[in-house]
């Protein structure tokens, strides 16, 4: 018995010796060519260009470790859009042993919305271009490619989907169409979240192609909004004809994966989803069912769906209730703190009034209530005519334009509060300090991005220089992409200066908004 105990401390000891043998090695040895090395064979395996996940490269008795801005990696990097595109560096440390060195790999950080993603999409379909119409959808086969981390790559494939028009001006005045795009099954293209429905906008009037992904980078730096949609830069092929630059966008909707409320059919108090729509007194149905009017603004139900046959009649009635004492708090100037949530509102409209938006006070203008919550608007949507893009309205920078009478009624109303005034005044001018600045230090960015996009879409479409409903003289007259993106730039300049001087004055503080 002692034979085998020695025997087995023997063993244990040799081992011991092994690794104490091992480890002085590891810690005297001088691992600096090695660790160079690898270092090479890492900056020729990341990537120049970087806007997707991906693996890191890791070696075998190596300790590496990947640190960008303040988030450290080790063998997958997660990306994080950034604002806009930049140069970036990513630091990578190699250890072994007593050695340890740091290294730089510097890259281009594209942003989600960016045109370096030079993203094409080609529908191949049975039928013409021509004989696309907004109530039948027709199958078509889709396939995206796009750069992904510096290779051009086909991220989707699929013959599962279907294609419309849309729209309502934009579809019958123009030759470059926008589409609804439908896949067979929640489908995520291009990092956006899975869903059926997507939107191919045409900006075939917004001549700097970027009204709508500005606004939305707008709404994405607003604490209060509910719900941004995201839009991607890309260029569109229909049975191989190209079609030029599109902006790719999510639909409106209440959907798990993107803006959810819970919506009941049949249950008073649920989720409810509308939009003010006055097209809806030319659709040739009653108010009633699905749509509602108070104080004659007209408003549709889009949830809970009034084509479910639990939906009941008693739910319009119930939401309409709700608005019409939400008006008589706002017009008593006492208790709408109960029925809305301000900070929403006030947000909301901050973006309406600032970039002057033709539709404040006629469609697109979407509003939510969930269960026992308050009123709520949101998302926001549909911007090509907005920033100074339409003659049938004052739309120079100066003036404000959505508490005219003849505009949104809500608006108007919140707006003879004086605490609400008040309010709309602080929340400007966090707006004005801390967005709009990073808005106009990204507005070059974004237009260098898709410049080369932009001059395919006008060889395409040669409308600058050239009238296009509703432009306003000084904008269409205006020859070059470049000019168009300066006209935007100008405006928002503009606009934030005259909005800041006119919150100060006497006139602001007692509620006159007249030109």
């Amino acid at each position: 018995m002692k034979k085998l105990t020695l025997w087995i401390l023997s063993i244990v000891l040799l081992t011991f010796l092994a690794a104490c043998n091992d480890s002085l090695t590891e810690v005297t040895t001088d691992y600096t060519k090695e660790i160079e090395e690898i270092a090479e064979l890492i900056q020729e395996t990341l990537p120049s260009t970087i806007n997707r996940d991906f693996d890191l490269p890791q070696f075998e008795n190596y300790d590496i470790t990947y640190t960008l801005k303040d988030q450290t990696y080790t063998t997958r990097y997660i990306h994080q859009t950034p604002f806009y595109d930049q140069m970036a560096v990513m630091n990578f440390t190699i250890k072994r042993g007593r050695n340890s060195k740091t290294f730089s790999h510097s890259f281009y950080h594209l942003a989600y919305e960016s045109g370096r993603n030079q993203t094409k999409i080609y529908l191949t379909m049975p039928v013409q271009r021509h004989q696309i119409n907004k109530t039948i959808y027709n199958q078509t086969d889709v396939r995206v490619e796009t750069n992904i981390n510096g290779e051009l790559q086909v991220e989707h494939e699929t013959s599962s989907a279907q294609i419309r028009g849309r729209g309502n001006s934009t579809w019958y005045s123009f030759e470059k169409k926008p589409y609804r795009l439908r896949f067979d099954k929640n489908t995520s293209i291009l990092g956006m979240p899975e869903a059926k429905n997507y939107v191919l906008l045409a900006e075939y009037s917004d001549k700097s192609l970027m009204r709508n992904v500005i606004t939305q980078k707008m709404v994405s730096m607003m604490p209060n909004l509910p719900y941004t949609i995201q839009t991607r830069f890309v260029e569109l092929y229909i049975n191989n004809e190209y079609l030029g630059v599109y902006v790719l966008t999510e639909h409106v909707e209440v959907h798990p994966n993107k803006f959810f409320i819970e919506s009941i059919p049949g249950e008073l108090n649920t989720g409810y989803f509308m939009e003010k729509d006055m097209r809806l007194y030319e659709s040739g149905t009653e108010p009633g069912f699905d749509w509602f009017v108070v104080s004659g603004h007209p408003y549709e139900i889009k949830e809970p769906d009034t084509s479910d046959p639990n939906y009941s009649i008693n739910q319009l009635y119930f939401i309409e209730d709700y608005f019409v004492q939400v008006e008589q708090a706002l017009i008593a100037q006492s208790g709408y703190e109960d029925l809305i949530d301000i900070d929403n509102w006030i947000e909301h409209f901050i973006i309406h009034e600032f970039v002057k938006n033709v539709d404040v006070g006629w469609s697109s203008i979407f509003m939510y209530k969930e269960k026992d919550g308050p009123l709520k608007y949101g998302p926001l949507w549909d911007f090509d005519l907005a920033m100074g893009n339409a003659d049938y309205i004052d739309y120079g920078p100066e003036n404000f334009y959505g508490m005219r009478q003849y505009k949104n009624r809500m608006f108007i109303l919140m707006m003879r509060i004086p605490e609400v005034r008040n309010k709309f005044k602080e929340k400007y001018l966090d707006f004005y300090y801390d967005v709009v600045p990073v808005i106009l230090e990204m507005i070059p960015h974004l237009a260098d991005s898709i410049s080369e996009m932009a001059n395919r879409n006008f060889a395409k479409w040669p409308t600058l220089g050239h009238y296009v409903w509703p432009n306003p003289y000084p904008m269409w007259q205006i020859p070059t992409f470049s000019g168009q993106v300066g006209y935007v730039y100008k405006f928002i300049e503009d606009r934030a200066a005259w909005m800041f001087d006119a919150m100060h004055q006497e006139a602001y503080l007692e509620g006159n908004f007249d030109s």
